[in-house]
């Protein structure tokens, strides 16, 4: 099979896990295949094995003594595994007598599939900030390496610079959130938070600071989160009546994943994603508490208002999950080696950084400074990492870098992609970041077997071949590729990007047995690069739909409720509010109504709903007086945050684009 077109494995519908040290262990939907993620990232080691992880401390002169003025940090984490064959055949026997009876006999370990990570790095605004130019917060495909830039200030470099030396607390941690694959029966809940308990059980879980506010780690939280779901302060009720047999053998689990997908839901809403601490002082442990701790958002019982939820699976569903770790911790091993003073007068930092890609070979790098340092040419494996040089001269600023990279994929068919740049010192250029991930298209292929609009239930005899092309201006040839792919094996299909994202066009199409007939596509259907999953649709009448951005919906199906179906059954799940308007992370089923309520220019209504696209967009849905709701998108998620969790009356003045330019808040 092809290395860009492979099958993917996710949990079993019944969701069977164990823990095994700092790995989670799942039955995969193939009874011989186990999975497996960790539960806390690491510091990645380079091939020497030496730690990726450099500090540096700037210092400049004043006064005839050199005063501390900042500095900055670089560190690659591995959130996937790093073991010789021999380590991982020990672990794995560790696992199996984990498993017990309850797990497969001989069973093999596979890496949990995963997309859509996203990392944040959560220190004291008084300590330092995350280089935005590397951390856009979205890492791609997690279960690899993720590697972070650090401005830091000047008690941020004391800060640091002690932790290291002294092995004391730096105040400082990062938080990785990702989505797995997982089969789920077609099943709903609503999901209700009583807020004044919930409340009384976060803050008596937690800590509170010399402000009044609460704080804790992720582990005091979920523990809190757990005894509320146990207690009934997070109160699931399953929609449609009773359950059947065989899913009131798995209602406890259930209850759990609900639980723990309102959690992931619900967490910005409830926590500060940094940790706003009382100001450290130079010279102790750095912080009111030390470590990756999150700050509760209810200073008072006053505060706390109930939270619904309404969410439905059916299918394959992408779930949330993450993983978070202090800074003290994870640099524990380190010594002064890795440590560096540098007077700002004379020399500065610079850095190189590639980030990992699972389709990556090699990333060959040509660097140069204009003076005081010699050319570099580093070369980085798959799993990526980072290069720290310093560069010294009396006119520190006027130096200028320049570097090029290749980037060369694993399979064989795929072009070099060559990247280049240049910049000055004092312009902040002296950091060059390569992201090979950006130059991968990346789609889920997804089959369903359908009886007019009503998704059956998968069956071991019918599979189809799936057919994938892509051409561009930058290949030789098309790529092709065909794999085999059933309702229990969806396919991921990749394929390299122009350097400048344009011109490429990605096909796919299918022909197969289902019910014992061969069934066929008619055409090639066109995928669009902004597509994250499209879908095959095998009719018991012969026919097999193609479906995505680009198709024409089938007229002998019902638009409406078929798609609500694959958003449900291979998307993510489906989120309602306490309104019941219906709304899911892939596309908005609430239509923008063409009718305005308005006064002065402006939309007058009640914010009844929150609504994010599949790339995290927000989207206020507007009820107006006459009862006719509206959107208007909103130009950053921090917009949304005063909307979150209750409803409030607003104007609001619209621009091009049916986006708001201006949102007041009316008491």
């Amino acid at each position: 099979m092809s290395t860009f077109l492979k099958s993917e494995l996710g949990v079993a519908m019944s969701g069977q896990k164990w823990h095994s040290g700092q790995f989670t262990l799942w039955q995969s939907t193939q009874p011989d295949i186990i999975l497996f993620t960790p539960t806390q990232p690491v510091l990645a080691k380079n091939k020497k094995g030496r730690y990726q992880f450099g500090m540096s401390q700037f210092r400049q002169q004043v006064d005839g003594t050199y005063k501390i003025t900042g500095g900055s940090a670089i560190f690659t984490l591995n959130t996937g595994i790093d073991f010789s064959a021999e380590e991982f055949a020990r672990v794995s026997e560790e696992w199996r007598a984990e498993m017990g009876e309850k797990g497969p006999k001989n069973p093999r370990f596979i890496p949990l599939n995963v997309r859509n990570g996203s990392a944040e790095l959560l220190i004291n605004d008084l300590s330092g900030v995350a280089d935005q130019a590397h951390l856009d917060k979205n890492i791609g495909t997690p279960g690899g390496y993720n590697s972070f830039l650090v401005e830091l200030t000047e008690l941020g470099a004391q800060e640091w610079a002690q932790g290291i030396k002294t092995k004391s607390v730096i105040p400082a941690g990062v938080k990785i959130m990702y989505e797995y694959l997982r089969m789920m029966p077609s099943v709903g809940a609503t999901v209700r938070v009583h807020g004044t308990r919930a409340f009384e059980h976060i803050s008596a879980e937690l800590k509170a600071s010399y402000n009044g506010v609460f704080y804790g780690g992720s582990a005091q939280i979920n523990a809190a989160w757990e005894k509320m779901t146990r207690n009934g302060t997070v109160e699931i009720t399953f929609i449609g009546g009773d359950l059947s047999p065989e899913l009131e053998q798995m209602r406890q689990d259930l209850v759990s994943t609900f639980a723990k997908q309102a959690q992931e839901q619900l967490f910005k809403s409830l926590f500060e994603p940094a940790p706003k601490v009382e100001d450290a002082k130079a010279g102790n442990s750095g912080g009111f508490f030390g470590g990756a701790n999150f700050a509760f958002k209810w200073k008072k019982v006053q505060e706390s208002t109930d939270l619904n939820l309404e969410i439905r699976f059916e299918g394959w569903t992408w779930l949330k999950a993450s993983m978070d770790a202090d800074l003290t911790s994870l640099i524990s091993e380190l010594d002064n080696s890795y440590l560096n003073e540098v007077n700002t007068q004379m020399s500065a930092p610079a850095t190189v950084l590639v980030d990992s890609d699972p389709l990556l070979e090699n990333v060959a790098i040509s660097w140069s400074a204009s003076e005081g340092k010699a050319p570099e040419s580093p070369v980085f494996g798959p799993e990526g990492g980072n290069e720290r040089f310093t560069v010294t001269s009396q006119r520190i600023n006027d130096v200028k870098i320049k570097w090029q990279a290749k980037v060369n994929f694993t399979p064989s068919n795929w072009p070099i992609i060559v990247t280049k740049g240049e910049g000055t010192i004092g312009n902040g250029e002296n950091q060059v970041v390569v992201k090979p991930t950006a130059w991968v298209g990346r789609h889920m292929i997804y089959m369903f077997v359908r009886d007019g609009d009503t998704i059956l239930d998968p069956s071991d005899t019918d599979y189809l071949v799936c057919n994938v092309s892509y051409k561009g201006p930058h290949l030789s040839a098309p790529i092709k590729a065909s794999a085999k792919i059933s309702p229990f094996e969806p396919l991921e299909f990749s394929y390299p990007l122009s350097p400048d994202l344009k011109g490429g066009v990605a096909k796919f199409s299918a022909f197969g047995v289902i019910g014992g007939k061969l069934v066929r596509s008619k055409t090639e259907q066109v995928i669009n690069d902004s597509e994250e999953a499209v879908y095959i649709l095998a009719g018991t009448d012969g026919k097999v739909d193609l479906v995505s951005q680009s198709s024409v919906f089938p007229e002998s199906l019902s638009q409406s409720s078929l798609e609500m179906k694959l958003l449900a059954a291979a998307g993510r799940p489906v989120i309602t509010g306490e309104n019941g308007s219906s709304s899911s992370t892939g596309e908005n089923s609430l239509k923008p109504s063409g009718n305005s309520s308005s006064v002065n220019g402006k939309l007058v209504g009640t914010v009844v709903a929150v609504q994010y696209s599949r790339a995290g967009n927000p989207v206020l849905v507007i009820q107006t007086a006459n009862g006719t709701r509206h959107q208007v998108k909103l130009n950053d998620i921090e917009d949304a945050e005063p909307f979150n969790d209750k409803r409030r009356n607003v104007a609001v003045e619209i621009g091009d684009g049916n986006t708001a330019e201006n949102i007041e808040i009316l008491l």
